[in-house]
């Protein structure tokens, strides 16, 4: 994560504003496998933000595989996408393409929202390693 954070540093913040940048999520090997690097008092999102206040930072992008990124087939119908950010017009730009590769998203909030963003990935992780397959997403029920 350090790597990646030198690199995003080393690209010069002025080389990146007005840019819509998808937050990866700050993962690290640990003792059950993958595992957050940081978090519950900060995000990556949130570190993004500060580190490049141009940018746009986005957090999406996390909870569904690639392989399933694309017009997914789940017999429940299209997973939803979670997405969070401070600026509303990148949010809408993803959301754009989210809604077109996917169908559904759903917006958070601000970039804090990563903080819990960031952790659902830890879980679609576990659960297609345990299940032994990424054919996995998820779906927000509503009543």
């Amino acid at each position: 994560m350090v790597r990646r954070r030198e690199r995003a540093e080393a690209g010069g913040a002025q080389n990146l504003a007005g840019k819509v940048v998808d937050v990866i999520n700050p993962l690290t090997s640990g003792s059950r496998g993958l595992e957050l690097a940081i978090g519950h008092t900060a995000s990556d999102g949130e570190w993004v933000q500060r580190r490049l206040p141009g940018a746009r930072a986005i957090k999406a992008f996390n909870s569904v595989g690639y392989a399933r990124m694309f017009k997914p087939e789940f017999p429940d119908g299209p997973p939803d996408m979670f997405i969070c950010g401070n600026d509303d017009a990148a949010k809408a730009t993803v959301t754009g393409i989210l809604t077109s590769f996917l169908g559904s998203t759903i917006d958070i909030g601000g970039i804090e929202g990563s903080r819990v963003l960031e952790p659902l990935c830890v879980l679609w992780l576990d659960y297609a390693m345990r299940a032994k397959s990424r054919a996995r997403a998820f779906k927000l029920l509503r009543n």
